[in-house]
């Protein structure tokens, strides 16, 4: 088993980025029971704190990693703070293409560093639920801009605990930069712009059907 999960241990555990605390957060404050993280890689944190999981990635370490479901899933019960049994679905795909679950049934929708999957995948994400978004590849600026969603919290760091922050929101997202935004605009760059406020990941709540 050591052999099939060493690539969580080398990306997350050893350079201590599970996140644990922020999960529960997010999951205490939002009532996070279905979570959605396209491009996760190996990163099966969420699996210890919410009882339902779907995670997209076509990498091939990542399709190899999650073969080994078993081992997998032993990991996360050994780890897991719920009673509920574990719900596990890895979809080894571009998650540009349509993904194999209802649309509008996920609590939580991850993007980090994989792109703007607040645009690709929003359609998966219930009314009511939550967007956990930093700015790489600038998908929290992009829904920043997106009128099907409001921002509601930032992610702020310290020592390795997080917490969610909630005010002064309207300070965030002004570019240093005379910029005429779009969301056209931010696909197309690709990155993010400057920010003369800016925080380690967002919190956006989906206001749009």
């Amino acid at each position: 088993m050591k052999n099939h999960l060493e690539l969580y241990n080398k990306y997350y555990v050893d350079r201590q980025f599970e996140k644990v605390d922020l999960f529960e957060l997010l999951a205490d404050k939002y009532q996070i029971k279905v979570v959605l993280y396209p491009g996760s890689f190996v990163h099966i944190t969420p699996s210890f704190i919410i009882p339902k999981a779907y995670y997209v990635d076509a990498d091939k370490a990542a399709k190899k990693f999650f073969a080994h479901k078993e081992e997998v899933m032993e990991l996360i019960s050994k780890n897991k703070t719920y009673s509920e049994d574990i719900v596990l679905e890895f979809f080894g795909q571009d998650y540009f293409k349509p993904i194999n679950i209802k649309e509008g049934s996920v609590d939580l929708l991850v993007s980090q560093y994989a792109g703007p999957i607040s645009q690709a995948c929003k359609k998966y994400l219930k009314k009511g639920g939550h967007l956990l978004v930093n700015n790489s590849h600038a998908d929290a600026g992009i829904a920043a801009l997106d009128p099907d969603f409001q921002l509601v919290g930032v992610v702020k760091s310290s020592k390795g605990k997080h917490r969610i922050d909630e005010r002064a929101l309207d300070e965030y997202f002004c570019p240093k930069k005379d910029l005429d935004l779009s969301i056209d605009y931010l696909l197309k760059l690709g990155k993010g712009v400057g920010y003369t406020k800016t925080a380690d990941s967002y919190v956006f709540e989906k206001c749009g059907a």
